[in-house]
């Protein structure tokens, strides 16, 4: 389960990078909406290197954490998904759910 999980963090990690990325992409000039844009894939990025530290140092006080970020990032992105209807807002909610029940499972 830790693997998957670990897998799992450091798929987020790649789709925050895909995300930010795209700013460029999609918004030529730089307004608030592009840095929403631009903050949801560091949002993903920080959360998935949030959890690997908390898999890596197993401290009973940042897995607890973790959690906490998994959960608040969960229901975030379940409102994401709900409002957009787009296939990539549907991985990062899978994702972020098996991440979040992964936390639970492997807490410290």
């Amino acid at each position: 389960m830790e693997k998957s999980y670990k897998i799992a963090a450091y798929l987020l990690i790649m789709l925050g990078m895909i995300h930010a990325g795209f700013t460029l992409l999609f918004f030529k000039t730089f307004n608030a909406e592009a840095l929403w844009f631009f903050g949801i894939g560091l949002t993903y990025i920080f959360m998935g290197l949030y959890n690997l530290a908390s898999i890596k140092v197993q401290i009973k006080s940042i897995s607890f954490m973790a959690i906490v970020l998994n959960f608040i990032a969960t229901v975030f992105t379940i409102a994401i998904a709900y409002i957009l209807k787009e296939p990539q807002a549907y991985v990062a909610l899978v994702l972020v759910i098996f991440i979040f029940i992964s936390s639970l499972i492997l807490r410290k």
